[in-house]
């Protein structure tokens, strides 16, 4: 029984978890990106001048101790600053349950894996695997750019500062679209693989048992 209380907790961990894995991934492979989409045609800067800003700004909004947003090459207007410093906000979020939520976490997933229980979570499992699956056909059906819309008003309902005007925040030049649906697939391919993969774990256990009882 007191596991049970533990599972929704090692839910939002994984959650968590998945969240703060790809906002990692997005910036280890933001060098590739600005030779993939072609930055260094868009503003003119060279690569490294782009990487320089961009670690700036993800030095920003990952670090709890950072309280100034400042870029050398791209200067921001007050709603501009004050997007950011909801988004850093919620990279916090993400990086606080994944901390304080680990240890009963890990506390769950090893009991379960000990006692080959983790079967009772299969259901479960399933269902939050298929989860993404609907608000992936959500934007295949809408397209990508009204998804986008769409999660923004999610996130920070009532508030359009997420919505950059180039010539005041320039920055958004090298954040553009199809940077973040990389990030969306990269975190559609994490969360897949771990809920799948866990509900592969509860079938093989609850198979395993079925055969000893019989």
């Amino acid at each position: 029984m007191r596991d049970k209380w533990l599972f929704p907790f090692s839910v939002l961990w994984l959650l968590a978890l998945c969240v703060v894995a790809t906002i990692y991934i997005a910036w280890l492979a933001y060098p590739f990106e600005i030779d993939f989409l072609r930055l260094t045609d868009v503003v003119e800067l060279s690569k490294a001048d782009i990487w320089h800003n961009f670690n700036q700004l993800m030095t920003y909004l990952t670090n709890l101790f950072a309280g100034k947003l400042t870029m050398d090459d791209f200067p921001s207007s007050a709603m501009g600053l004050k997007h950011f410093l909801d988004v850093k906000h919620l990279f916090h979020l993400a990086q606080g349950v994944a901390l304080l939520f680990s240890p009963l976490a890990l506390v769950f997933f090893y009991r379960q894996l000990k006692h080959k229980s983790l079967f009772i979570y299969q259901r479960a499992f399933v269902i939050l695997a298929i989860l993404p699956l609907l608000f992936l056909l959500m934007a295949v059906l809408v397209g990508f750019d009204s998804f986008f819309t769409y999660f923004h008003q999610l996130l920070f309902p009532g508030d359009t500062s997420w919505v950059f005007d180039p010539l005041v925040d320039p920055v958004i030049y090298i954040l553009p679209e199809d940077l973040f649906l990389h990030c969306f697939v990269a975190f559609f391919l994490l969360y897949e693989s771990v809920f799948l993969g866990l509900a592969m774990i509860a079938r093989y256990q609850l198979k395993k048992r079925l055969e000893t009882a019989t």
